[in-house]
């Protein structure tokens, strides 16, 4: 019982302890840190392909909110569906829904009815049948070890929780040696350990999307295609660069551009003001957003401008 109450940590004085405490939790997270896992930090990346599909860019880079983007945004393109300010329904003379592939029918039915393209992030507003689509973009990126993998995070929670156990093993016996000593201004050892644990076990359990792989793959995507950002500005690309341009950088990337009222429909911090100036900002919305949804026309340029 000596021996647990009078050794270097027991008696070691408050303040000294509490400094050789936090150089211990210090230690630990960087430790757990270095330790977490991902087989794909050394992996060669995957090659450009010469016809990139940028549905699957856009899932690679956000998930099922970006792909939806990318197909509502592609649908306005080709005219199934118009713009009205933050809302979108579906043109009333589109195209022939036969040229449209599953997941485009599937986001064309879903906006039978106008709907806020804010909508679709919440997942369980879409149809259940456009959700397990995405899944086959999923499950290519995982086999190409582009997402991270829920193993990889098995093992990291695993580490965290031999951190946190150090930590907690250390603070408790300290505490209770302060308390065996009639001790009791704990209270700054007690934060420290329930703190540093805390954010131990959160830093552990918060895995990245994407693996390093995939982060490298991406950044050479955006890499590659750089010269698109000036290209939507300065011209008028076909489709497939569009296209491409919001799978790569998003929709923010339309700003600019022939596209900007669909970057308004998404984007809500926008002021009102913004769209088309002071008293028509409505009636600007809608039929700028329309001509864009069919053509394309110069006229959505010079709104964005006023």
């Amino acid at each position: 019982m000596d021996m647990l109450l009078h050794n270097p940590i027991g008696d070691m004085y408050g303040p000294h302890f509490l400094l050789f405490y936090a150089c211990v939790i210090v230690t630990t997270l960087l430790v757990c840190l270095r330790n977490v896992q991902d087989p794909s930090t050394n992996q060669p990346l995957p090659l450009i392909p010469t016809e990139p599909d940028p549905y699957a860019i856009a899932f690679l880079r956000g998930g099922e909110s970006e792909l939806t983007k990318l197909v509502v945004f592609d649908l306005i393109q080709r005219g199934y569906l118009q713009v009205n300010g933050q809302y979108l329904k579906q043109a009333s003379e589109h195209p022939d829904l036969s040229q449209l592939e599953p997941i485009e029918r599937e986001v064309f039915d879903w906006f039978s009815s106008s709907r806020k393209a804010s909508e679709m992030k919440f997942s369980w507003s879409l149809p259940a049948s456009l959700t397990q689509k995405y899944t086959v973009y999923e499950q290519h990126l995982q086999n190409e070890q582009l997402l991270y993998a829920d193993e990889w995070q098995a093992w990291n929670i695993n580490i965290g929780l031999i951190g946190a156990t150090i930590i907690f093993s250390l603070g408790s016996y300290k505490l209770l040696v302060a308390l065996a000593k009639g001790r009791h201004n704990v209270g700054f050892l007690i934060i420290m350990g329930v703190f540093s644990i805390i954010m131990l076990l959160w830093l552990m359990s918060q895995p990245p999307r994407l693996s390093d792989r995939g982060q490298r793959y991406l950044r050479r995507l955006q890499g590659t295609f750089a010269q698109l950002k000036q290209k939507a500005t300065t011209s008028i690309p076909d489709e497939l660069n569009y296209n491409l341009l919001v799978a790569v950088f998003g929709v923010e990337a339309l700003a600019g551009t022939p596209y900007y009222s669909y970057q308004d429909a998404f984007l809500l911090k926008r002021s009102s003001s913004s769209s088309c100036g002071s008293s028509d900002g409505s009636s600007c919305g809608s039929s700028c957003g329309s001509s864009c949804g069919s053509s394309c026309g110069g006229g959505c340029g010079g709104c964005g401008g006023g």
